[in-house]
């Protein structure tokens, strides 16, 4: 997919939708992980329950991750890059003075205030007042 740049304003205007396709995943990824600890003995349980609760758990596992593959289809049509799901990390490619730069959110942030370089990660930040000047 090609790249899409954003400005400012464009990549705020997309928050709403990004909040709501992040919470999804997370969800989604949570339940993943829930299926994926759940650790039975055929011994202990007996062979036809061991059987039955293996394959709803695998359907249910097929289903979710389905799903969680899907948003995250839906979450690169936004065009923007989901950087770190846990905390919510989002950067979205911006031009500046000729060059790529990524406006950069996380999660639990109001609005975009953010950028870093294309080389440079979170700790790069710096305040979008500064792409002004």
């Amino acid at each position: 997919m090609a790249k899409k740049y954003f400005t400012a304003e464009a990549a705020q205007a997309k928050l709403p939708e990004i909040k709501k396709s992040i919470a999804k995943l997370q969800g989604l990824k949570r339940a993943i992980g829930s299926i994926l600890s759940v650790r039975a003995n055929p011994d202990e349980i007996g062979y036809d329950d061991f059987l039955e609760m293996s394959t709803k758990l695998n359907k249910d596992y097929h289903k979710l991750s389905y799903e969680f593959y899907n948003e995250m289809e839906n979450f690169e049509r936004i065009g923007c890059l989901l950087k770190d799901l846990e905390q919510g990390l989002v950067d979205f490619y911006c031009k500046f003075e000729g060059r790529d730069i990524f406006l950069c959110w996380r999660l639990g942030e109001s609005k975009i205030r953010a950028w870093h370089e294309i080389d440079e990660g979170f700790a790069g930040r710096r305040g979008i007042i500064s792409l002004e000047q």
